[in-house]
């Protein structure tokens, strides 16, 4: 048996995800669920999932910023458990991976903000 956090089932995850119309409207934090999300896919990867899952529902999609998916053009900033691109160390949010969180975990994901 190898070492490490194998999840052959995939990580269920809570995700609160700010929400906001537009820059006048009052923003709020939206909680989503999550089940069966690989370990080997990338943050935004799981945020196209989620965004899968809420057009299923009917419901309005996440937006947030990407282009390259490749770490070079550094678009994708999003605030992750309160850092900046999330737990690894400059590291652009688009090459953070799911290995780097636990099945069970709760994420907060917010965008960057000036206040």
């Amino acid at each position: 048996m190898s070492g490490g956090h194998d999840n052959h089932g995939g990580l269920n995850l809570t995700l609160h995800v700010w929400r906001q119309k537009n820059r006048e409207a009052e923003g709020h934090f939206e909680t989503y669920s999550l089940h069966g999300i690989s370990e080997h896919c990338s943050f935004l990867e799981m945020l196209d999932q989620l965004n899968e899952q809420l057009l299923r529902e009917g419901r309005e999609p996440v937006a947030f910023d990407h282009d390259c998916r490749e770490g070079i053009c550094g678009s994708c900033s999003l605030v992750i458990n309160g850092q900046a691109h999330g737990p690894d160390r400059e590291t652009a949010t688009c090459q953070l991976h799911m290995r780097r969180f636990h099945d069970g975990d709760t994420i907060y994901i917010e965008p960057f903000r000036a206040k």
